[in-house]
């Protein structure tokens, strides 16, 4: 009893998993709250902790996934929109703000130039474009690790995962240089690193892997309360890229 109300307090406000908030809480901090009322924001890549839990503005929640949406409904404040990135539904210049986070490595490599064109398609001339993705061999080394922990545990496999190891994960260079193609007369790019690889790590073997055993409620708990520090260190490599467009001064 003790333990499931231990892990009920850990996920609440979509925190219980720290690498939630180490991908948006960034995001929400950089962006500003003029950006974000200045007009339509648009999240492409719903789920059930996305931007809006975060940065408390209502959202345009894009995904080719129904079950996602709905998911995402339940936790935020969101229009729900069933599509394709790489064929968006919405005129040109819509939007103030363009979030795509962890989305990109489940999009086959042939259609990521068509999404990136899409997102920058519905942007307005002022808007802010922002993408995440896992990028690099180290990540790669980092999600086998997860996967093999895994299923030696469970039997069974990590579906989002398993689909990162399929149409491989993104490379940063080429996904800043599709943006910069598109957009350099009025924006520019720029990327940084997210989450340390080892954090990455540590933090998934105690939330897939139920490490440390009977002691793993508490863990959560414990990585709820320090991810305020968690998202603070840059120490090593990153396990994920921010790709940053940002309207020119």
């Amino acid at each position: 009893m003790f333990s499931s109300r231990l892990r009920a307090w850990a996920e609440k406000d979509g925190r219980g998993y720290p690498d939630w908030a180490m991908r948006y809480v960034p995001i929400v901090k950089r962006l500003g709250r003029d950006a974000l009322t200045r007009g339509a924001v648009l999240e492409i890549g719903a789920n059930e902790n996305g931007l809006s839990r975060f940065a408390r503005v209502p959202v345009i929640a894009v995904d080719i996934e129904r079950e996602h949406l709905t998911a995402c409904r339940d936790t935020q404040r969101i229009v729900p929109v069933v599509a394709d990135i790489a064929a968006l539904p919405f005129r040109d210049d819509a939007f103030a703000v363009c979030v795509s986070v962890d989305t990109f490595e489940h999009i086959p490599k042939a259609c990521r130039d068509a999404a990136v064109q899409e997102m920058a398609r519905v942007s307005d001339a002022d808007a802010a474009l922002i993408v995440t993705f896992p990028s690099g061999q180290a990540s790669v080394a980092a999600e086998k690790l997860v996967r093999e922990r895994y299923y030696s545990l469970t039997g069974n496999t990590i579906k989002w995962l398993e689909e990162h190891d399929e149409v491989g994960l993104p490379d940063a260079d080429t996904m800043a240089s599709r943006f910069r193609k598109i957009l350099d007369v009025t924006h520019t790019v720029t990327t940084e690193g997210n989450v340390p690889l080892w954090i990455w790590k540590w933090m998934w073997l105690v939330m897939m892997c139920n490490w440390p055993g009977r002691g793993n409620a508490l863990f959560q708990a414990l990585l709820r309360l320090l991810t305020p520090v968690l998202g603070r260190i840059r120490l090593g490599k990153c396990y994920r890229t921010i790709i940053w467009v940002e309207p020119k001064k």
